[in-house]
């Protein structure tokens, strides 16, 4: 009777002890789920908004800025107007070593945050080499306006607005080519597959889907499950901006695109894995060339190839403008 009556208290105390370890748990699970869900938010909202508000890193023109007279390279302000009446703003570069008119026109498109003057050296080369250069800030960036970036969801129409102002000052002998950088790479190529005008596009550092960018950018500030979370800020960040960043994809834009096809790629570029650039210059319906840069990075492949890259990259403006 005893050992009958101690089983049943041991029995007893062991399901109270149960009862506490399993409450225990939970609790302590449900905590965890919980700060990895506010984790989760907070990463993805922050993300978001870095994406489409970037800030107006192009701004801040001051005096003796490219545009003003007697300026280095003779840059002048150039305007355009979006669909959505979104005022864009740029600067001009005439021809410099063209002792006529010439209807060679190269539009320049930066990438996500860009210093300022990013592109600069690139007008003035193209100039220089007998190219009307068009040096655009996007909308959400430098002077133009527009309260948020989008990858391309709104810049393509954009670039497409930019193509009637420069027609319109070239004229009919337009022979247009576009280089966009990264983010202007994505941004070329949705214009690029609507827009005819566009004869040659030259595609720095491009991606082939904006999550795998994303995802490399959380990795690099050693942010924990960038796979996860890149998705995620790339959705809500097209609620934000009203329109996706991210569909149609570069990939998926470049079987529509028959322009000639130049791709500049970094061996060591940290967003963009190799693979990726390979597989978007085979979907084109004529191959895109692929140039890869030793030791390049992301942001850094026209200084990493130097002035034989440079005159790779004209010969091939040159000879696809030529046609």
């Amino acid at each position: 009777m005893e050992w009958a009556l101690f089983l049943e208290r041991g029995a007893l105390a062991m399901t109270v002890l149960g009862s506490g370890w399993m409450t225990g748990l939970v609790t302590v699970g449900g905590f965890v789920a919980g700060l990895l869900t506010w984790f989760v938010m907070l990463v993805s909202e922050w993300g978001a908004w870095a994406l489409i508000m970037p800030g107006r890193r192009l701004s801040a023109a001051g005096p003796g800025d490219d545009f003003e007279t007697g300026a280095a390279g003779g840059g002048v302000p150039i305007e355009a107007t979006a669909s959505d009446g979104t005022r864009l703003a740029g600067v001009w570069f005439p021809a410099g070593a063209s002792p006529t008119p010439t209807g060679r026109t190269i539009l320049l498109v930066h990438g996500f945050a860009e210093v300022r003057d990013a592109m600069k050296g690139r007008a003035e080369l193209l100039a220089a080499r007998g190219w009307n250069v068009a040096r655009l800030d996007m909308r959400g960036y430098g002077r133009s306006g527009g309260g948020f970036a989008s990858f391309g969801g709104r810049e393509g129409d954009d670039l497409r607005a930019w193509v009637d102002v420069v027609a319109g000052r070239v004229g009919p002998a337009m022979s247009l080519a576009v280089w966009g950088r990264s983010m202007g790479a994505a941004i070329a190529l949705r214009a690029a597959a609507d827009e005819p005008r566009i004869v040659a596009l030259l595609l720095e550092s491009p991606y082939a889907r904006l999550e795998t960018v994303v995802a490399g950018w959380l990795q690099r500030i050693r942010t924990p499950l960038p796979s996860l979370l890149a998705p995620r800020i790339v959705r809500r960040a097209s609620r934000l901006a009203g329109v996706s960043l991210s569909r149609p994809r570069p990939i998926e834009l470049a079987p529509r695109i028959t322009a000639p096809t130049l791709i500049v790629h970094g061996r060591r570029d940290t967003l963009v894995p190799d693979g990726d650039a390979h597989r978007l210059a085979s979907v084109f319906p004529q191959p895109a060339t692929l140039i890869e840069i030793q030791g390049a990075g992301h942001g850094n492949v026209i200084e990493m190839g130097g002035p034989d890259l440079l005159d790779r990259i004209v010969a091939f403006l040159d000879q696809a403008t030529s046609r």
